[in-house]
């Protein structure tokens, strides 16, 4: 009967019944592979921003910091001294009333440097230790920004 007559043949009594276990299995652990593969990619960016987001915050108070010698030497240029700016340990930082807590600053400053007799060369190097996965944090890095001021009085 399975040719011609009423009764479906094997092959499609098969196919009407569906996917084996077996079939449903590997595809779940093809699907989780995705998925787990997918997870560690967005965990690995999110790092990625973290450290970049430090890395810009650090920029800026080198550069705030090089702003502030800026305006000092436009009035006071014999005060821009390393001993006006001493270095700024961890949890010393201020940056518009806060405390930038995980970062450190320093200042050094070369009077006539090169022979020039009316400059300084200004450096603020900040400091900083990257979170780098599950708050484990990585070993310090740095940001330097450079100044040559000269005194236009």
């Amino acid at each position: 009967m399975g040719r011609g007559g009423d009764m479906p043949s094997n092959g499609a009594r098969r196919a009407a019944t569906g996917f084996s276990l077996v079939e449903t299995l590997i595809a779940a652990a093809v699907i989780g592979v995705g998925l787990m593969g997918a997870a560690a990619g967005f965990l690995h960016a999110v790092g990625g921003l973290e450290s970049s987001r430090q890395q810009t915050t650090a920029i800026f108070l080198a550069e705030q910091r090089i702003e502030q010698l800026k305006a000092r030497a436009l009035s006071k240029f014999p005060e821009v001294t390393a001993a006006n700016y001493p270095d700024e340990g961890y949890g010393s930082v201020s940056s518009n009333g806060s405390t930038a807590a995980g970062y450190r600053r320093r200042v050094t400053i070369v009077d006539a440097p090169g022979g020039l007799g009316d400059m300084k060369l200004v450096e603020v190097t900040v400091f900083y230790r990257p979170v780098v996965g599950f708050g484990v944090q990585a070993g310090e890095r740095q940001v330097r920004v450079s100044l040559l001021l000269t005194d236009r009085s």
